[in-house]
């Protein structure tokens, strides 16, 4: 029915009521339809830290995006993959205190990491699984590949679980930085190696710039049994290595409430 006809059946005292009637429902149906396609903002600038210049972006929910930058043409590649899902609005001010969050982590603050993480750019079931598993590995322990797929119900999938990781959105935060390989070597990391060690050290991991694998000074934590041990503890000979985590000294492994193994008695 044309608009015209419709008002003259129902008469001119009607006509407006109609009318405002007609445009609420338009209104209500174009704004339902631009909110489903409307990208919601996400504040983004660049911060110095020890570890580099990082791009940062932070949404309504938390930091969305924590990226090492690389140089100009990789800033402009990581804006372009963000602007996929949010709209990037310049706001310096939004973004500073990561960077100093970041320094105070670096120098020994344990609590200095205080923003929520918002992993709206992980597309992938399986990676938000792995990200969320890997947020519970404590500072001052680390876990191998292996174990955290085992965490996620995949144990026999260390080369997914590394790719979940190198494809992080938000390092630091979300620690990637505390996955070694199974055998102690150190692994890779999206940052850099050298990045990686810097992190470790500043978790209490003995490591100097050469260092390709953990210390033998470290514990080894079960999580299961919530014992940990001295590497050679027969204890730890036959435990089910999926479920060790390394941790950097016995205060690191009790913090994380572990209690000591009485066999070995590392503490």
């Amino acid at each position: 029915m044309k608009i015209e006809t419709f008002l003259s059946s129902i008469g001119n005292e009607f006509a407006d009521e109609a009318v405002e009637e007609l445009l609420h429902r338009c209104r209500s149906r174009v704004d339902r339809v631009l909110k489903r396609i409307r990208r919601p903002e996400a504040a983004v600038g660049v911060v110095k830290s020890p570890l580099g210049d990082l791009l940062v972006a932070m949404s309504a929910r938390g930091i969305v995006l924590n990226h090492y930058l690389h140089d100009a043409g990789d800033l402009a590649a990581t804006i372009g993959k963000l602007r996929l899902v949010f709209d990037p609005v310049e706001d310096q001010r939004a973004v500073k205190g990561v960077g100093e969050e970041v320094r105070r982590y670096l120098a020994g603050d344990a609590k200095a990491l205080r923003q929520s993480v918002d992993l709206t750019l992980v597309a992938h079931s399986f990676q938000k699984k792995v990200l969320h598993k890997l947020q519970a590995v404590p500072r001052g322990a680390v876990v191998s590949y292996r174990g955290l797929g085992a965490a996620v119900g995949a144990a026999d999938s260390a080369r997914a679980v590394g790719n979940a990781l190198h494809d992080n959105p938000v390092p630091i935060y979300v620690p990637c930085h505390r996955v070694i390989s199974s055998d102690g070597r150190i692994g890779g990391y999206g940052g850099g190696a050298a990045r990686k060690l810097q992190l470790l050290r500043s978790e209490g991991f003995e490591l100097d710039k050469s260092a390709a694998r953990i210390p033998d000074s470290v514990v080894w934590g079960h999580r299961g049994t919530k014992v940990y041990c001295r590497s050679n503890c027969r204890t730890t000979a036959r435990g089910d290595r999926v479920q060790i985590l390394f941790f950097a000294d016995p205060r690191e492994a009790e913090q994380a409430g572990m209690r000591p193994c009485k066999i070995c008695r590392p503490a």
